[in-house]
């Protein structure tokens, strides 16, 4: 849904009483004092602009036209860079737009930190759990999945990969020939007897809390019925035996996306101890820049099991030697795993670009956020400016976009973006008689970037990636990156891991991934479904 341009004046009065009463907590979006600022952290809020101060740079985010919610939710940030959802006193006066881009950031800010994820079954209706330390399913977890989508592939892969047990249960919502809606299970995989085993959801829920488990886990998978579901569950206490809340959630409603009740349930969840630590957004369900559908993956700030603690070690490539000892399941393995596991923490995470493909994301983090006077480089337009648009908008950004495909000559697009009819190889040349290729080399010297640092690197470039990254390893131009933004294009190799670990040996750790759903893409190994392309987010820490 497009973020409301403006208040109506009717919703304007009613806030502005409730806002000033609040304003010491949330400074701003409300107050209508010309001259009146307050300060937080590293930012100063006013009535049309926060402004970042970082070191003894200064950059301004105005609070019009905030399509990517930086301005508007700010203040509601807490000192480990979390969203707080405001108590329902405060949350019930918040205009649209407040409600909506708090919906938005706080879907894609990881409240907590798992390296290692495990993932079963299918891209589309997969499970992910965090495998980290005291967080790992075993056998003595008890997986609870209720949805209505087939996953008998998910249970099979948890069961030979984790050892541990699965309980599956369909999910509808009966209406009848009364006014009430009950939401009823039953059981999946079981022999048919001829007897109906369904249930009300609140008495499965009651079965549930009389078990002993303690490293348990829930999987809810409602659809249409997610809000009445999640309401149903909070009511229930039964989230206490809990170590792992997995949702997938669908908050559609008459074709608009119910943002308050999503956030009632995230506050919710956040009280009962439960912390962000992987989240997707599903494009279906996508009205411009927001999805109504996303899927959620929380696990409890503490481990249940006091015996037991969080690991948070992330997964490395070993040496060429021991690679070449493994065989092509164990490469395979190693491959998709490492691409789709974590190795530093980003908290808030936002996506320049489009929602769908063609967007890519961007750590926001004060430390790793790109400075004023930043410079970006993107290999691989395909005739999509709105990441490289965006880039110039959110943080000013000097953009240069390279694609030799596009049939459009080099130029000047805007004050700070530039379009240039030129791919990136490893050795200079014409390809296919008709696309000029350079170096990086020559690239950054005719642009008078050989002794600049380059901020962000994003490329694109149709598995040419493989040839293009050993040459600017090796000549350090990867030196001053801060991120690199990079589709991989490639099957599991021993070849494509050296490359992968030649990345992180200079310094760059995964902080993002999305695989790449499109079905000619998708390929089945042990149990789950993986894409031969993945799409991954790095930050450079120092080594």
């Amino acid at each position: 849904m497009a973020r409301r341009p403006c208040l109506s004046l009717f919703t304007l009065v009613c806030v502005i009483s409730a806002a000033l009463l609040a304003a010491i907590y949330f400074p701003i979006g409300f107050d209508n004092k010309k001259d009146e600022t307050a300060s937080t952290a590293n930012f100063i809020y006013s009535k049309t602009v926060v402004t970042e101060i970082k070191g003894t740079e200064v950059r301004k985010y105005p609070l019009k036209g905030d399509k990517h919610c930086l301005a508007t939710v700010e203040s509601y940030l807490d000192n480990k860079g979390h969203f707080i959802i405001p108590s329902e006193e405060m949350f019930s006066t918040l205009p649209d737009n407040v409600i909506a881009c708090l919906y938005k950031r706080y879907g894609s800010t990881l409240q907590t930190y798992c390296p290692l994820h495990s993932r079963h079954g299918s891209v589309k209706d997969g499970w992910t759990f965090c495998q980290s330390g005291c967080y790992t399913p075993n056998a003595n977890t008890m997986i609870y999945a209720i949805s209505p989508v087939n996953d008998e592939v998910n249970e099979k892969s948890v069961r030979q990969k984790l050892n541990s047990n699965v309980e599956r249960f369909s999910i509808k919502q009966n209406t009848g020939w009364t006014l009430s809606k009950q939401l009823v299970v039953s059981k999946k995989g079981s022999e048919p007897t001829g007897q109906n085993t369904e249930m009300d959801l609140t008495k499965l829920l009651d079965k549930i809390k009389t078990k002993t488990g303690t490293e348990d886990v829930l999987i809810i998978d409602a659809g249409a019925i997610t809000k009445q579901v999640m309401d149903t569950v909070l009511k229930s206490a039964v989230l206490e035996k809990f170590q792992q809340v997995l949702i997938r959630t669908n908050y559609l409603s008459g074709g608009r996306i119910d943002h308050k009740s999503a956030l009632r349930h995230y506050r919710s969840l956040y009280e009962e101890g439960f912390r962000l630590f992987w989240s997707r957004e599903e494009w279906g369900c996508a009205r411009g820049l927001l999805t109504g559908c996303l899927y959620l993956h929380f696990m409890h700030k503490d481990c249940r099991d006091t015996s037991k603690k969080m690991d948070d070690t992330h997964l490395t490539i070993p040496d060429e030697s021991t690679l070449n000892s493994y065989d092509n399941a164990t490469i395979t393995d190693l491959y998709t795993r490492y691409l789709t596991s974590l190795q530093i923490h980003c908290t808030q995470v936002i996506r320049p670009g489009i929602l769908k493909d063609g967007g890519w994301n961007v750590c926001h983090d004060v430390k790793y956020r790109p400075p004023v006077n930043c410079l970006v480089y993107d290999f691989g337009i395909g005739n999509d400016f709105v990441f490289d648009d965006d880039i110039t908008k959110i943080y000013g950004c000097e953009v240069h976009g390279f694609d030799p495909t596009m049939k459009m000559k080099s130029r000047k697009r805007t004050e700070k973006a530039w379009f240039h009819d030129v791919g990136i190889g490893e050795v200079e040349y014409t390809r296919r008689n008709k696309f000029k290729m350079s170096t990086f080399q020559n690239i950054s010297k005719a642009l008078g970037h050989e002794n600049s640092i380059l901020h962000i690197i994003k490329m694109d470039i149709e598995g040419s990636e493989w040839v293009s990254m050993p040459v600017m390893i090796k000549q350090g131009y990867f030196k001053d990156v801060t991120m690199l933004l990079i589709e991989f294009h490639a099957t599991p190799d021993v070849s494509y891991l050296l490359q992968l670990k030649s990345l992180y040996d200079i310094g760059f750790r995964i902080f993002w991934y999305h695989r790449n759903p499109f079905w000619r893409n998708l390929f089945e190994h042990n149990l789950t479904q993986h894409s031969i392309c993945y799409e991954i987010h790095m930050m450079k820490v120092d080594v």
